[in-house]
């Protein structure tokens, strides 16, 4: 892993770019390639698992857990925005959960889509790809088409986190979003036919 280590006793998996110091991770949880996760953030299973998909950040405050039987799924290319609860769900790759969303057990959150911030979802809620929701309980307002936009700022974390774990808080400065732009189309071409549930 680079970058300083967290506490913890967590199973890790893989390499990510970054694991903030303060991170706190418990139980089995993997880590794909070039993930991040960053200030207190914590991660904690007891009986199932945690998964965070390549290049998916878990951003400052976040929380993750399972389900009593439920695993954490958390796809390729997703952000986990501040402060959310992420609780025993399924989240497709692709997707952007906002600042302080709530999603618990066992909703299913399809490919490409937006959790706006501070929406709520209830157990058991299935939301299809490529949608927008908002509210508490949170409901589909309309479709959208972000899945690219998604991929270029998962990229972009992910270049952040490889900065962070050198020292360097200012990588955005020099970021290339047209570079990235053509990195997510690659990868889109290459991986987003076989994307559907994790």
């Amino acid at each position: 892993m680079r970058g300083r280590p967290c506490s913890t006793d967590a199973m890790i998996a893989m390499s990510p770019a970054y694991v903030d110091p303060t991170v706190r991770l418990f139980g089995d949880v993997r880590l794909g390639e070039d993930c991040s996760l960053w200030p207190y953030a914590v991660i904690r299973c007891e009986r199932a698992f945690v998964s965070v998909g390549r290049c998916a950040s878990v951003q400052d405050h976040a929380m993750v857990h399972i389900g009593w039987d439920d695993p954490t799924v958390i796809g390729d290319y997703c952000t986990i925005g501040h402060r959310a609860v992420v609780h025993g769900c399924i989240i497709e790759p692709g997707c952007l959960i906002g600042v302080g969303a709530t999603i618990m057990e066992r909703c299913v959150i399809g490919q490409g889509s937006i959790i706006a911030g501070h929406s709520f979802l209830p157990p058991d809620s299935i939301v299809p790809p490529h949608s927008l929701v908002m509210g508490t309980p949170g409901r589909v307002v309309r479709r959208i088409d972000k899945l690219r936009d998604h991929v270029i700022d998962a990229l972009l974390y992910r270049d952040n986190g490889r900065g962070y774990a050198r020292g360097d808080h200012r990588v955005w400065e020099q970021a290339d979003r047209a570079a990235l732009g053509r990195e997510a189309d690659d990868i889109l071409a290459r991986e987003a036919p076989g994307w559907g549930t994790p």
